[in-house]
């Protein structure tokens, strides 16, 4: 889902104590040169703050891997991407906070750009300044990803048991607009790295608020996990 927006790539975490703010910024290797699409350009940067006890070995690695990928297949691996993975508490506050939603989500995106008409291109920055070459933040709740992962595999037991042989709505909530993929998928961490996918096209402008956006974004999200493959 995508949300308001953070200006200069910043998110707001609550604690007890109130706000902590992590910034992300580029390196100052990359005052120049960040443009998509560019050979020779430098990549951009991958920021994972892991804010969730509920997996304590998740791979980060993994995780950074997948979004370079996403990104270079977008065309924009030249620029900086920032992600957090955090628990329900954290999740809800920050739903409600830019949505208005009391209560967790699997993922919110918070756009750094301001789509253009067409989907999954961005107008370029004026200024050839590394701030401006970030594409936002993703917010992941990990307990609320192995959720779903438990109902999904439930589902599927309780339609094996009923003999049902029409199990396309398995595991697939309408109003996230994610790949229907995901319903097949019982691994946390996978499901997590898939989510990114959909994560990631909301940055780049795509969006599933009427029916021709939900089909279009739906048909890019499932074109790139083809691509990605087994990730």
């Amino acid at each position: 889902m995508v949300a308001t927006s953070i200006k200069m790539s910043t998110i707001a975490r609550r604690k007890t104590s109130g706000y902590i703010i992590t910034t992300t910024t580029s390196p100052t290797i990359r005052l120049f040169g960040s443009k998509r699409g560019i050979p020779g350009n430098p990549p951009g940067t991958v920021a994972i703050y892991n804010d969730q006890k509920s997996l304590t070995e998740i791979d980060e690695n993994a995780i950074r891997n997948t979004i370079k990928r996403i990104l270079k297949l977008l065309l924009y691996d030249t620029y900086d991407i920032t992600l957090l993975l955090v628990d329900d508490e954290e999740m809800r506050e920050t739903n409600f906070e830019s949505r208005g939603v009391n209560s967790p989500t699997d993922i919110l995106s918070f756009p750094f750009h301001f789509p253009t008409e067409k989907s999954g291109l961005l107008e370029e920055p004026e200024f050839d300044i590394p701030d401006y070459y970030t594409l936002g933040d993703m917010v992941v709740c990990v307990p609320y990803v192995i959720r779903r992962c438990q109902e999904d595999l439930q589902l599927l037991h309780d339609d094996v048991e009923d003999d049902d042989d029409d199990d396309s709505d398995i595991g697939i909530d309408n109003d996230r607009g994610v790949s229907g993929a995901m319903a097949d998928v019982n691994d946390p961490e996978k499901r997590i790295r898939m989510l990114l996918v959909h994560g990631i096209l909301h940055l780049v402008g795509y969006d599933h608020i009427d029916d021709a956006d939900y089909k279009e974004m739906v048909e890019r999200e499932e074109e790139i996990l083809n691509q990605l493959g087994d990730i």
